[in-house]
């Protein structure tokens, strides 16, 4: 059985194999040259550094995009291409008759099939995973939110937990739906789409406490502009703030301008400041507005709860791969042919 399963997934397995050689060579060669270059960069500049390690991070800013967008596809196609032709496949051509009849078991013969498909899953992806990290590890120090949601799926471990969720997804829609490849390929596409958005945006914020900082509204926040947006309404100019949470951390959210007795800045205060002949600057806006200590809350993730995030992430997903397994054996059980 675990022959015959070879020789089913061997093609993907080369094409795969081959793939991953050519990523390994491309990383490595590199990767050597981006390290050399930041180190030299590091070591030389002298007035300026932070500037030098921006251009530096800027370089590889298009060519990092692009294989970041390929290792986040890289496990739904997995779902796609190994996970819904797995058994989707036996059953539309019925090669699974000839292999139950020569006394393998259905539960064997698909236990055989899921854990090689699994095996193979996370020696890929997590192999790829490992190799972008390492490649990006020298622009991600410079100019990376690790927190981003197309960089945390991206990087470490996280990787693998969707690429064994996707195979298991594609391997239980192939064995339930009985109008071909295809419809199961598509919905194994939805489904792992809906997931990662529903997992990006609704559990991951919430899987450890969060915390909270003020941050005052003063003439530090108020120099620099791109922190300040003044708007004209109907009602008055209004004016919102940008504020940012302890570095390398996520930032959540954050409330809206409050006055030292906890309540919102009233906008006559804010319009009165904005419109007052003796306002010259973004100084004397703050300086206007410090009798009312304004401040804002905000919600973070510290950058401590980086490692956490991913082993809960990756967890969620290898149970859920675990779920999906489990109500593949269901099925094969009830299977009638």
């Amino acid at each position: 059985m675990i022959w015959l399963t070879w020789r089913q997934l061997r093609p993907m397995l080369i094409a795969a194999g081959t793939v991953l050689c050519a990523a390994a060579v491309y990383f490595i060669a590199t990767g050597v040259h981006i390290r050399h270059t930041y180190s030299a960069d590091l070591n030389n500049c002298h007035a300026n550094c932070q500037q030098v390690l921006n251009d530096f991070a800027a370089s590889y800013q298009n060519l990092r995009a692009l294989i970041q967008l390929i290792v986040q596809a890289t496990p739904a196609l997995i779902g796609i291409f190994w996970g819904a032709p797995l058994i989707a496949v036996e059953f539309e051509r019925g090669t699974h008759r000839m292999v139950w009849n020569q006394s393998v078991t259905p539960v064997r013969w698909l236990a055989v099939k899921l854990a090689s498909g699994a095996l193979a899953s996370i020696v890929t992806v997590g192999l790829l995973s490992l190799l972008f990290t390492w490649w990006a590890g020298p622009q991600d120090k410079i100019d990376t939110d690790r927190f981003d949601w197309n960089v945390f799926g991206t990087r470490d471990i996280t990787p693998i937990g969707y690429a064994l969720f996707a195979f298991a997804l594609g391997a239980l829609l192939g064995l339930v739906i009985h109008r071909g490849v295809l419809p199961a390929m598509a919905a194994t596409v939805v489904v792992f789409v809906g997931v990662q958005v529903l997992v990006a945006t609704q559990v991951r914020p919430n899987l450890m406490p969060a915390h909270t900082a003020t941050v005052s509204v003063d003439a530090q926040l108020l120099s620099h502009p791109v922190n300040t947006t003044i708007t004209g309404s109907p009602s008055g100019p209004k004016v919102s703030f940008k504020v940012s949470p302890p570095a390398g951390s996520w930032k959540l959210s954050q409330t809206a301008v409050m006055d030292g007795s906890g309540a919102p800045l009233p906008a006559k205060a804010v319009q009165d400041c904005i419109e007052g002949p003796s306002i010259q600057s973004q100084t004397d806006l703050a300086t206007c507005l410090a009798p009312y200590n304004p401040h804002v809350g905000v919600r973070y993730e510290p950058a401590s709860d980086f490692w956490p995030l991913q082993w809960y992430e990756t967890g969620i997903h290898v149970a859920l791969a675990g779920v999906l397994a489990g109500l593949c054996f269901w099925r094969i059980r009830r299977h009638r042919d």
